[in-house]
């Protein structure tokens, strides 16, 4: 990702300029999630606890008041119960009670106990506009305040309309067509994934290469996995830098290549064990993450940004990444993507849809009161269709994994709505039609290495003995 200005400061500052795959790990799609059990003081706080130990002093100097006609050195979660008490000033309690730590605490120290007073702890205790009218209504004139209660009111009226419209949604889904089923599980192990690395450079081990949990500290840059050879030159070590050999993520469900565990049809995936089939194998969670793989994503992020953030495109482009059998441009690059579009700028895509074998995955990103769901569709042609529904009002990204046997969506997938990214052999026929009349990009996935099959036994042979653990000779033999 150095190739422009921008690349360069996203990869090497922090925060904001952290590259997509380090943010990745810090921002959460979007939340919270409410559900009808959901407590109304998590709605109330928005899923943030108010500030502790906040002195009605501080509040005071926010306003700008000077006097000393006020005690100040009383905490905040007292003076809200009694504010005219505490501040007899009408002006000066009126601009304190507005201030946002004032309003957090209303909502909590104020509502939340006249709401249990009346039976109301969760949203499905509130209930809809037209139920329990009375307890609400003794609410609101208990409250006196006209703007807490339309805060109130308003906060809790949403979640229950969100928690009510995903369930409604799920239901939907069930019943649109026996078609669509709903994976219960997947979002939440895809999303969730385990992160896992291989270092290599240690001192006293023999190979010098460890397994450690979670992501890497430092992941390599656009500039570091940049590396095409010529033919002439494919067998050559690619240049490297840095101590990071491999990643791995594991999904505890499973992945769309391999099936996820809480679906109900035997596994034939059409995959082939060659070259990197040696970790990312049909009967495995982990995904084997090389510098190929992170390669494609930074192309494939790279495309994603034009049209959906920086809008320089006038029709999203279509990666097609090729690969020989076996060397991860499946397993790995589809499983991997996944993850990574899933999380993309803290949730930006509403939808993914992975095209595999001759079903399809359409999965619903996560959002404020609607979790995340996979909804699986034995007909790729249902699912087209309810793609196209979507394709214009929301935020979306196509991955389509041609197996052997050349299956492929059909021609009315909107790909001039949602960018796609097509996963192939080599073999022309099987990608021959999408590079006709579509603005298309290839990505060719280079072979495994002497030092990328090193890491792989490293990982295989010492993640079980959990992390930090060494690698010796023998256990590459």
């Amino acid at each position: 990702m150095g190739r422009r200005s921008r690349r360069v400061r996203q990869d090497e500052g922090g925060g904001a300029g952290e590259p997509a795959l380090l943010r990745a790990r810090v921002e959460s799609v979007p939340g919270p999630r409410w559900t009808l059990s959901s407590r109304v003081a998590d709605v109330l706080l928005d899923g943030v606890p108010p500030p502790e130990e906040v002195l009605l002093s501080e509040c005071l100097e926010r306003v700008g008041h000077r006097g000393t006609d006020i005690d100040g050195n009383v905490r905040m979660d007292v003076v809200i119960q009694e504010p005219e008490f505490y501040i007899p000033d009408e002006h000066t309690r009126r601009r304190i009670l507005s201030l946002p730590e004032c309003q957090t605490y209303a909502l909590v120290y104020r509502a939340v106990p006249l709401l249990r007073g009346h039976r109301i702890t969760s949203v499905r205790q509130w209930g809809g506009a037209d139920e329990n009218t009375d307890a609400k209504r003794a609410v609101r004139d208990a409250l006196a305040d006209d703007w807490l209660w339309n805060t109130v009111s308003g906060l809790l009226d949403d979640a229950f309309n969100a928690a009510k419209d995903a369930e409604t949604r799920k239901r939907v889904v069930m019943s649109e067509s026996e078609a669509a089923v709903f994976v219960p599980g997947a979002f939440e192990s895809v999303v969730n994934a385990r992160w896992s690395h291989v270092l290599s450079g240690e001192a006293g081990i023999p190979l010098g290469m460890r397994v450690v949990g979670g992501l890497p500290e430092n992941v390599w840059s656009y500039d570091e996995v940049n590396y095409n050879p010529s033919p002439r030159d494919v067998d050559r070590q690619a240049p490297r830098t840095g101590k990071l050999e491999i990643m791995v993520v594991s999904s505890e469900d499973g992945w769309p290549y391999t099936q996820f565990k809480n679906e109900t049809r035997s596994v034939d995936s059409n995959a082939e064990v060659g070259r990197g089939g040696v970790l990312n194998a049909p009967t495995s969670n982990a995904v084997y993450i090389r510098r190929e793989v992170v390669r494609v994503w930074y192309i494939v992020e790279e495309q994603t940004r034009a049209w959906y953030i920086e809008r320089k495109l006038v029709k999203p482009r279509t990666c097609i990444v090729i690969g020989t059998p076996g060397i991860g441009k499946s397993f790995a690059c589809g499983s991997f993507l996944l993850y990574q579009l899933l999380h993309y700028e803290g949730g930006l895509l509403d939808v993914v849809a992975y095209f595999i074998r001759d079903s399809a995955y359409v999965i619903h990103n996560a959002r404020p009161g609607v979790p995340g769901s996979v909804v699986l569709y034995s007909d790729q042609y249902a699912a087209v269709l309810k793609i196209k529904k979507m394709a214009s009002c929301e935020r979306g990204f196509v991955i389509v994994d041609i197996s052997e046997k050349g299956e492929v969506p059909s021609r009315e997938l909107p790909t001039n709505f949602w960018p796609t990214v097509v996963l192939t052999s080599p073999d022309v026929n099987h990608y021959e039609q999408w590079m006709k009349d579509r603005n298309d990009k290839l990505i060719y996935v280079n072979c495994d290495d002497e030092r990328d099959l090193k890491a792989f036994v490293a990982w295989q042979k010492l993640f079980p003995l959990g992390q930090d653990a060494g690698i010796t000779d023998e256990l590459c033999k």
